[in-house]
């Protein structure tokens, strides 16, 4: 009987044995794999700021010479450049032929960057707060690719810096894309740092909105973000440039739904202030947070009340 129980004990033994070293040998190689993953983020990083400084990120302030961008209008390729301002002159002083250009509130002469031969844009075009990469074909025949105050073109794509949503005080590079998905479009929201993170839905909305309650979820122990879900102006869809080169697409006209756009006087707060799309705003919210939750340190009592009478 013992013999029995000797010769189990030393199979259990051996299987143990062989279980710890499988068990080393896992181990080593999940710290080899974890350290691959972090090379390959290192050189993700590296290869995204490299992106960032050669589309213009890093250069905003720069390009605003207009001796060295072109014009996005053909007029400057002309020799009439000096007659358009003339002529807007004239059409606004006798309140005829201008309806048009007062609806849309921005003329495409007003706007200055790199042009190709036939005048058209050359991207990616940088507009300080997003990087827009194309402007997409809009679909006017489909009234869900667009609405009275928004149109949505098909391969629309921006990039654009916000937080992280899973770490929100560090930047992260999101991709903005429109997609026809069988007749209906589809919003997507990027991050190019964790790709496992990707929101998407039928309305710029849901993906915004999905965005901002990971972000919260990551904030709960610092503060409460407000969910103010703006999809469109996270897409850049408000943006005064994006909306002229739409309405230079000739599809434009056709869209039976769409009123007009909505003016910047409509939004609740302007875009640099506000926290649910501007990098810089959620980290003033985030700073101020963190100030307040800090003990407060009071002095010391005087010695005064430690003496006895």
């Amino acid at each position: 009987m013992n013999v029995h129980y000797e010769s189990k004990y030393k199979k259990i033994k051996r299987q143990i044995k062989k279980l710890v070293f499988e068990n080393a040998a896992l181990c080593d190689e999940v710290a080899e794999v974890q350290t691959e993953l972090c090379a390959a983020r290192e050189e993700r990083r590296y290869l995204v700021k490299r992106l960032l400084r050669h589309e213009g990120f890093e250069n905003v302030g720069k390009e605003d010479n207009p001796a060295e961008a072109g014009s996005f209008s053909t007029q400057k390729l002309s020799t009439s450049k000096k007659r358009g301002p003339k002529k807007r002159q004239r059409a606004t002083s006798t309140g005829g032929g201008s309806v048009e250009q007062e609806r849309d509130g921005i003329t495409l002469s007003e706007k200055k960057f790199n042009v190709d031969i036939y005048g058209k844009p050359k991207f990616p075009i940088n507009l300080s707060n997003i990087l827009l990469h194309s402007m997409g074909e809009i679909l006017p025949t489909n009234s869900n690719f667009h609405n009275e105050h928004w149109i949505y073109p098909v391969g629309y794509m921006i990039t654009r810096i916000y937080a992280h949503p899973k770490e929100p005080q560090r930047k992260c590079v999101f991709t903005c894309k429109i997609l026809n998905n069988a007749g209906m479009p589809q919003f997507q929201i990027i991050p190019d740092n964790d790709l496992d993170s990707v929101f998407f839905g039928e309305s710029a909305n849901v993906c915004h909105q999905g965005l901002l309650e990971t972000l919260q979820r990551s904030l709960a122990d610092v503060t409460k973000l407000p969910l103010r879900v703006q999809g469109e102006k996270f897409f850049g869809l408000g943006n005064t440039t994006i909306q002229s080169l739409l309405q230079n697409q000739e599809d434009f006209k056709h869209c039976a739904n769409f009123k007009s756009f909505l003016s910047a006087a409509e939004w609740n707060f302007p875009e640099d202030k506000d926290p649910t799309i501007c990098y810089e705003a959620l980290q003033s919210i985030i700073a101020m947070s963190a100030y307040h939750t800090m003990p407060e340190v009071k002095d010391e009592p005087p010695d005064e009340l430690f003496e006895l009478n």
